[in-house]
């Protein structure tokens, strides 16, 4: 026969705790981010948990990185625009006394890859993707960069699109004094994993270059110009066929083998790089390259 049992207090109590954890939980931000400490370097911010790694904990603990022009130098590098090599100044700089040359404003849209935090009571977070606004121009007074983002960029993804725009202006030798660069995103951003689709954005902007409009993209960015690994990758796949896309752009530093089946049951293609040179060409079939000088 069928009993009537009441629910006790202390029970009820508990069931709302849980669920106003998880609900606070959920409204923390995007996907976890590592910070990794290096002697000599820049500081490595992953969404991959690195060895020796610690988590980033409040916002305000990142490091950014410094903007500014490389010193002066009598000869201009001629080095190859791979920004294989680690020139922790940022810049190349342009011939003294000349500006690079003007060009018009350039919008471009660019698919991101997001993963949202694990709530408590889920094995894996939600994933989403969607596409954001950059725009690069010509800051005439040479007092940029000018580097502007909305109120969805948040602390981690604001120092990866700063080190976007430092290495994307390297790598094409353009002086970033004159440069402004806008970001525009419809949802939070947090972490490091759009980095390198930033860098591949501003040197198209740069160089006219269109992106293709198949391809998505995961990584982080490093001042040399390394696409780094990340985390959660087969999510991102999820989220990179929600957008339509038939090409992933993924890090080499991983053991990415699984992806390639997971990409073939999605009708997704997945292309490894490690600089950004390459992740450029994977992105728009052209070649990294230095913009043409007065």
């Amino acid at each position: 026969m069928y009993q009537n049992r009441s629910i006790p207090k202390h029970s009820l109590l508990l069931i709302f705790n849980f669920f106003a954890i998880a609900y606070a939980l959920s409204d923390l931000g995007w996907a976890d981010t590592w910070i990794c400490q290096r002697l000599g370097q820049a500081d490595l911010y992953t969404d991959h948990e690195w060895p020796g790694c610690r988590q980033l904990g409040e916002a305000k603990t990142y490091s950014p990185l410094t903007i500014s022009p490389a010193p002066k130098s009598s000869q201009r590098d001629n080095r190859s625009p791979s920004v294989g090599n680690n020139d922790s100044s940022g810049f190349l700089q342009q011939p003294q006394g000349k500006k690079p040359l003007p060009f018009p404003e350039v919008s471009l849209p660019l698919p991101l890859l997001s993963v949202e935090q694990d709530k408590v009571g889920s094995i894996t977070g939600s994933w989403g993707g969607f596409v954001a606004h950059l725009t690069v121009g010509y800051k005439a007074d040479g007092k940029g960069p000018e580097i502007l983002g909305d109120s969805n960029l948040l602390p981690v993804s604001v120092h990866s699109f700063h080190t976007a725009v430092a290495v994307a202006a390297r790598a094409v030798g353009y002086d970033p004094r004159y440069l402004t660069v806008r970001i525009l995103v419809p949802a939070r951003l947090d972490g490091p994993s759009a980095g390198g689709i930033f860098a591949v954005g501003i040197a198209a902007a740069l160089l006219d270059d269109p992106i293709r409009q198949d391809i998505c993209m995961s990584g982080t960015i490093e001042p040399d110009g390394e696409i780094q690994a990340v985390g959660r990758l087969v999510d991102k796949m999820n989220a990179c066929r929600n957008l339509r896309k038939t090409t992933m752009i993924v890090p080499d530093a991983l053991d990415n083998s699984h992806l390639n089946f997971t990409g073939a049951e999605r009708s997704i293609q997945v292309i490894e790089v490690h600089t950004l040179t390459e992740a450029y060409s994977a992105a728009t079939g052209q070649a990294l390259r230095q913009v043409p000088l007065n």
